[in-house]
C-alpha cells in the first residue's frame, strides 16, 4: 500500500465519531480563542494601539516589540490582501496560492484525505498527520458554495459534480495550529473561511500575510479536485438535494473509506501549482503585449486587457505582484 502504515491507514479510518470529534475541537477552539489577552485587534491595526500592551511581532524575521511602522505595515498587507482575495477559491486555486513549503509538506507528509461525511454541500474530511506530530488525524471541514445551484439546476448530478469539484468556490477551515494562527485570518478577510471567523491580525506566525492553507488542507483540495471517488460522493449529496430527501446528511461507511484510503496510497497524487494552459498563456502574452504599448488612444484595447488581467489574477494563474506591475503598465 504504497509505504503506508498501519497506523496511519487506521487513524484516516477513524471516521466513526469524526463529526463529535471535529465539533469538540472547534469548541475548544473558540474557548481558547475567548480567553486570549495577546491579540492585535481590527481597532489596534487601525492606529488605536497602545505600547503598553507590549504585544510582540516577528515582521523581519526577529521577535521585537510592536512600533508604529509595524501597524503602517500591518494595514497595507491586510488592505493589500483583501484586493488579492475574493470571497471563495476553487480547489486548484487553493493549490495556486499556497506557498511551497506547505505544498511540500503535503507531498511528503500527508498522503490520505478520506472524506467522513456529507450534509448540503458540506463535506467532512479526515486526513492523516506527519510522523512528528502529537495527533494522529485532522479534520478539514469544505463547503461547496454552489451546492445550492446544483441542486436547483436540471442537469444531472454526476455532470453537476464534476462541474463542482473542479469550478465551484470554496470555504474551508482544519482543525490544526498551522491553520489557526497562519492563515485563518487570512481566510476570514479572503471571504473563504468555514467556522469562526479570525479578527486578529497574525503578528507573530505570519505578519506578512503569505500563504493561504496547510498541507493538511492541500491534501483535501488535490482529493477534492481528482478522486472519482469523491465526485461520487457529491454527485450522492446533490441526488439527495435535488430529490428533496428527508435525510439530506450522509456518513461514508467504513468499507468505503477503506477503499478510499487504499486508492490514494497507492496513487500518492502529486500537488503542485497548475501551469497555465495554451490559451491561458496566450491570453497573459497579449495582456503584457498591450501593457507595453499602452496609451491614451488605445483606451478600450487596454480596458479590454485589464478585464482579462483580472481573469488571470482570479484564476490563480498570475500573482499579485504580476498583477500590480502589468497594472501599472497599462494605467502608464
Amino acid at each position: 500500500m504504497a509505504n503506508i502504515n498501519s497506523a496511519k491507514l487506521a487513524a484516516v479510518l477513524g471516521i466513526r465519531g469524526a463529526a463529535k470529534a471535529a465539533d469538540q475541537l472547534r469548541k475548544a477552539d473558540a474557548e481558547r480563542r475567548a480567553k486570549a489577552v495577546n491579540l492585535l485587534r481590527p481597532h489596534e491595526v487601525k492606529g488605536e494601539y497602545s505600547a503598553e500592551r507590549l504585544l510582540l511581532t516577528s515582521l523581519g524575521g526577529q521577535v521585537r516589540l510592536i512600533t508604529n511602522d509595524d501597524l503602517v505595515v500591518f494595514r497595507k498587507n491586510a488592505k493589500t490582501l483583501g484586493s488579492k482575495l475574493k470571497p471563495g477559491l476553487t480547489a486548484q486555486q487553493i493549490i495556486n496560492l499556497s506557498l511551497p513549503e506547505d505544498r511540500e509538506r503535503a507531498n511528503e507528509q500527508i498522503r490520505m484525505a478520506v472524506p467522513a461525511g456529507t450534509n448540503r454541500g458540506d463535506i467532512r474530511f479526515v486526513t492523516d498527520a506527519s510522523a512528528d506530530s502529537d495527533v494522529s488525524r485532522h479534520y478539514v471541514s469544505v463547503e461547496i458554495m454552489n451546492f445550492d445551484a446544483a441542486v436547483a439546476s436540471p442537469t444531472g448530478p454526476k455532470a453537476l459534480a464534476k462541474w463542482l469539484v473542479k469550478d465551484s468556490p470554496l470555504k474551508f477551515e482544519c482543525d490544526c495550529g498551522r491553520f489557526t494562527y497562519w492563515y485563518r485570518y487570512i481566510a476570514t478577510v479572503g471571504g473563504f473561511v468555514k467556522g469562526r471567523q479570525e479578527a486578529a491580525y497574525p503578528k507573530l506566525r505570519n505578519p506578512r500575510l503569505s500563504g493561504v492553507a496547510c498541507k493538511h488542507a492541500l491534501r483535501v483540495m488535490k482529493e477534492f479536485s481528482s478522486s472519482l471517488a469523491v465526485r461520487w460522493i457529491v454527485a450522492g449529496m446533490v441526488e439527495r438535494g435535488q430529490k428533496g430527501a428527508i435525510k439530506q446528511s450522509a456518513v461514508i461507511a467504513q468499507t468505503k473509506a477503506r477503499e478510499i484510503a487504499a486508492a490514494q496510497a497507492r496513487k500518492n497524487r502529486a500537488i503542485h501549482v497548475k501551469q497555465p494552459s495554451k490559451s491561458v498563456a496566450s491570453l497573459k502574452s497579449a495582456v503584457i503585449a498591450t501593457a507595453r504599448k499602452a496609451d491614451k488612444a488605445t483606451g478600450m484595447v487596454v480596458i479590454e486587457a485589464q478585464k482579462t488581467l483580472q481573469k488571470l489574477k482570479d484564476a490563480g494563474q498570475i500573482s499579485q505582484a504580476d498583477f500590480d506591475v502589468i497594472t501599472m503598465k497599462l494605467k502608464g
